[in-house]
């Protein structure tokens, strides 16, 4: 009797190791850093002084969405935080990557939460999503941390700012790499003469006139949280519209809350002039291009949310890049059904188990339905 209890408790444990482990890793390894192309290589600009060097490893994250200590039911918030500590520490294990940005909302509520639970949320933050000093780790402002436009506290503003070091708008150069990267507080980019505006075009212009008197003429790679203005999902890639039966489905976005205005669209593609475009806040992946004066296509990807709060197939991005060639990967998560699935698939076999001791009668039936699900 201890024995087969002893085998029960070790079948069970084996069963959680796998939803709560080893599936995350499973998962992941259908994706991999992209090999880059000749065929996609901007040839206007030089190579790598050295050949051999590797591309720069980027990971791209999107609306985590943590739940303060108010919002929702404690064991939903500790499965939530659950799933995306895994799938993040998993994801770094597995790909280690040079720099990892998080493109807003990392938090549900936070312009209404007190300073109290803002640190308490952004601890939270730093130990779901620790890395090691090698990686570099940045962070945007979204509407869900800071407030839309219309609601944004100088307080809050600050308070963020400081938690994350963060401007309005931020050049970071990879000096190895001679690789730019612009980052925005789309939040700023109204165009509505506010002070907050104000600040944002002014950082903006400083950073257009440092990318102009640069010795390298490589393209500066825009992140966002709020998407370049399109009127919908309708024209994404093919990819993002498996969800919804025709292209009818998506609504029409709204202007300055669902996406950039047209005219600060136009003004960020004509001054920055990015060779590619990464944004977030729809929660779902799209893929669309832009075309600059010079009738240049600028591609964006918006990236879906990274929490199972907002998706049951949540995901992220993998961007490999040099100075005049990029590629990118969509990486996608368990699915929350495919877990729940594991546990029920493995609960039923463990229960049969249990009903026939492993006699015979017990192995005919687990084929059988075995067959069945998997039509064998």
């Amino acid at each position: 009797m201890l024995h087969f209890l002893t085998k029960i408790l070790f079948l069970t444990l084996l069963i959680f190791i796998y939803c709560e482990f080893i599936i995350y890793y499973f998962v992941l390894l259908g994706c991999s850093w992209s090999q880059l192309s000749k065929l996609d290589q901007d040839f206007t600009i030089s190579s790598p002084k050295d050949p051999s060097k590797k591309p720069l490893h980027v990971m791209l994250i999107a609306d985590t969405h943590l739940l303060s200590s108010y919002e929702g039911h404690w064991f939903n918030k500790l499965r939530r935080d659950w799933q995306m500590y895994r799938s993040f520490q998993s994801a770094i294990f597995l790909f280690e990557p040079h720099i990892i940005f998080f493109l807003g909302d990392l938090t549900n509520t936070g312009q209404w939460y007190s300073d109290k639970e803002w640190n308490k949320t952004i601890q939270r933050f730093h130990s779901l999503f620790s890395v090691s000093s090698n990686i570099r780790l940045y962070v945007l402002a979204g509407n869900h941390d800071i407030g839309f436009h219309f609601d944004v506290t100088d307080k809050n503003l600050k308070r963020f700012e400081q938690t994350f070091q963060t401007p309005h708008v931020r050049l970071l150069t990879i000096d190895d790499d001679n690789i730019h990267f612009v980052l925005i507080n789309s939040i700023a980019f109204e165009g509505d003469q506010c002070r907050l505006c104000e600040r944002a075009d002014h950082e903006l212009n400083t950073i257009i006139n440092e990318l102009s008197q640069t010795d390298i003429l490589t393209k500066p790679v825009l992140l966002s949280h709020f998407p370049l203005y399109r009127s919908s999902d309708a024209n994404c890639s093919r990819q993002s519209l498996t969800t919804l039966k025709s292209t009818s489905q998506y609504p029409t976005h709204k202007e300055r809350y669902d996406v950039l205005s047209q005219e600060a669209t136009k003004h960020l593609l004509t001054t920055i002039k990015p060779r590619l475009v990464f944004t977030a806040h729809t929660h779902r992946y799209c893929y669309t291009e832009h075309n600059n004066k010079d009738g240049k296509i600028i591609p964006e990807w918006t990236v879906p949310s990274f929490s199972w709060q907002n998706r049951d197939d949540p995901s992220f991005m993998l961007l490999s890049i040099t100075t005049n060639n990029q590629r990118v990967s969509h990486c996608y998560l368990p699915r929350e059904t495919t877990i729940f699935w594991s546990y029920a698939i493995g609960g039923f076999l463990l229960t049969f188990y249990i009903l026939f001791g492993g006699r015979r009668p017990f192995y005919l039936v687990a084929c059988c339905f075995l067959r069945k699900m998997f039509k064998i």
